[in-house]
């Protein structure tokens, strides 16, 4: 077996995270085979049960590759898994095929032959599709059967995998079987758009300028406009072939930079404040996360991006020039516009308190997105970083919304809030009261639209937009809802980074022992304060995050936590004197 497989690459370690594996394409040659195998011993230990190996690095730059593991309900794969995945792919050349042999006789499954259904999508990167055919190498050594499923976005191979299965792994909700496919993903999301948002309400509502990140989701977009007709219009910028991968654009460069992206450096030509104004939104280069950004014209002030825009000789004397500023609304923008409708549709319906519901971020979502989030009534949990801890929470509820503040989100409906909804909806339709039948409907519809499985950057995208057209709302009025509190995010280098432990939610310090409470001195000193560290998963060195009710104040907080941190939990260096960006 080592023989087809190849030397691993010297020096390499990799461990499977939420984004399963990623470094420089060409230290995973071996990586892609040995995930081929194991994904094999996880469908027959799922008695032949489709799960799927996606081929992509996400908002990665363009020379690394990676590859994430699906399993058979479309979700991530299993956390009980990641281990084995990690103990496979460090295994030395020699130890390799015993290891998977032990691995699979403790898992009672066999590495030669038995039930299994290997679904294998890649990115656009060059060197996706070499990777690819090494992981269907890796299936057809145990004798597995592989489908190559082509270019698709990660979503899409969720969604598609989820669907396969249907109800033996998903439920007896999951939809038609005739949706486990690329062309099933249109139907199923254009369907339930035009469900939400009927022609008098899409009318008028101008061009959504959509940044691809020179990635795959430019693809997806266009076949998605095709299936909505006129329902949607989009301008897709930053395609393929635009550039590369990821680079000045994208959900990753827009939302951790807090920039526009390449060709969105200035208003795009609309009418700021305008029903049909510069409402845009990045995907990353898999289309598994969204931000929102526009053009917003106000008075010029301190602050934010701005592009002047010169008065004409006729303007008054002294009066104000006026500017163009730059507005980004990220995950936690996205919660808070999905709660609030969801909250709003479930009181129509008359099913306030019979569906459990909460909010689930995690301690980076920005304190005024809490403080909205409660005003709703609705309960908000935290959750650790890592967008498979935030599901984990998520599905303890009938009705959740998750998201974190890069973009990576979506709607879980249970079994039982859609059985809920089913019922109050043909219990209104037996009455003829319209107006809860019409809510139930909505709420249906929105289930069918928001990606089950995963965060969609496609989908979430579209839920945007329903609601937005549904309400006749500019996207200014949306980011009115709340006003972020500003912040600082910064980073601390330590001698050992396991001296430092915290609560499960990651916003209270354990260890060092002293150090929690010098945290609850230093925010209690400023205006809206809050501060919390936490260790990185994966070096010596330790994250903080401060917020205040200035940017200064926010800025001067994560100094002093930072010096703090330093002081008590062996720094490295000289003690810090300037806040810097993470």
């Amino acid at each position: 077996m080592s023989g087809v497989l190849g030397p691993k690459h010297p020096g390499v370690r990799l461990s499977y995270g939420t984004a399963g594996f990623r470094a420089k394409a060409e230290l995973l040659d071996s990586t892609f085979f040995r995930m081929g195998a194991l994904a094999t011993l996880r469908s027959r230990a799922r008695n032949g049960l489709a799960v799927g190996l996606m081929v992509t690095a996400s908002h990665n730059p363009e020379p690394d590759n990676g590859i994430k593991l699906i399993d058979p309900d479309g979700g991530m794969l299993d956390m009980s898994w990641e281990a084995h995945a990690s103990t496979l792919a460090d295994a030395a050349d020699g130890a390799f095929a015993e290891k998977l042999t032990d691995l699979a006789t403790a898992l009672g499954v066999s590495t030669e032959s038995g039930a299994c259904r290997v679904l294998v999508a890649r990115d656009t990167r060059a060197h996706s599709e070499r990777l690819a055919q090494l992981a269907l190498s890796g299936v057809a050594q145990l004798g597995g059967a592989s489908e190559e499923c082509g270019v698709l976005t990660t979503p899409q191979l969720h969604h598609i995998v989820r669907h396969a299965n249907g109800p033996a792994a998903a439920g007896p909700h999951v939809g038609p079987s005739t949706w486990a496919s690329e062309s099933g993903y249109y139907e199923m999301l254009s369907s339930a758009f035009t469900s939400l948002v009927p022609p008098s309400l899409a009318s008028g509502r101008g061009v959504l300028w959509v940044d691809a990140a020179c990635g795959v989701g430019s693809l997806a977009l266009a076949r998605l406009q095709e299936s909505m007709g006129d329902a949607l219009t989009l301008k897709i910028a930053n395609q393929v072939g635009d550039g590369e991968l990821n680079a000045g654009c994208g959900a990753e460069f827009v939302q951790k930079g807090r920039l526009p992206p390449r060709g969105q450096t200035s208003p795009i030509g609309h009418s700021p404040g305008s029903q049909g104004d510069s409402r845009a939104c990045s995907l990353d280069g898999d289309a598994d996360r969204i931000v929102y950004h526009y053009w917003r014209t106000q008075q010029s002030d301190e602050g934010a991006i701005r592009v002047g825009e010169k008065r004409s000789s006729s303007d008054a004397a002294g009066e104000n020039q006026r500017s163009s500023e730059w507005r980004l609304l990220d995950g936690d923008k996205l919660a808070a516009l999905f709660a609030s409708f969801l909250t709003e549709e479930v009181a129509a319906l008359g099913l306030s308190g019979t569906l459990s519901m909460a909010v689930v971020q995690t301690a980076y979502a920005n304190g005024a997105s809490g403080r909205y989030i409660r005003s709703l009534g609705v309960p908000l949990r935290l959750a650790k970083t890592g967008v498979k801890h935030v599901h984990h929470v998520a599905i303890e509820y009938d009705l959740s919304i998750y998201f974190e503040a890069n973009g990576h989100g979506t709607v879980l409906f249970s079994d039982r809030a859609t059985r809920a909804i089913e019922g109050a909806q043909a219990a209104a339709e037996a009455v003829g009261d319209q107006t809860k039948a019409a809510a139930g409907k909505r709420l249906l519809a929105t289930k069918q639209l928001v990606n089950q499985a995963i965060g969609d950057a496609l989908s979430d995208m579209l839920l945007v937009e329903a609601i937005l057209a549904r309400r006749r709302w500019s996207v200014a009025q949306w980011d009115a809802l709340y006003d972020d509190l500003p912040s600082r995010q910064t980073k601390l280098a330590v001698i050992d980074r396991t001296v430092v432990s915290v609560t499960s939610d990651e916003t209270r310090a354990l260890a060092p022992e002293l150090l929690q409470p010098e945290l609850d001195r230093l925010a209690s000193q400023f205006e809206l304060g809050r501060c919390f560290v936490r260790p990185s998963g994966t070096e010596d060195v330790v994250r903080v995050y401060a917020e205040a009710a200035t940017q200064l104040q926010a800025d001067e907080l994560a100094l002093l936590v930072a010096q703090a941190t330093w002081r008590l939990a062996g720094g490295v260096g000289e003690m810090p004197r300037v806040s810097r960006s993470a």
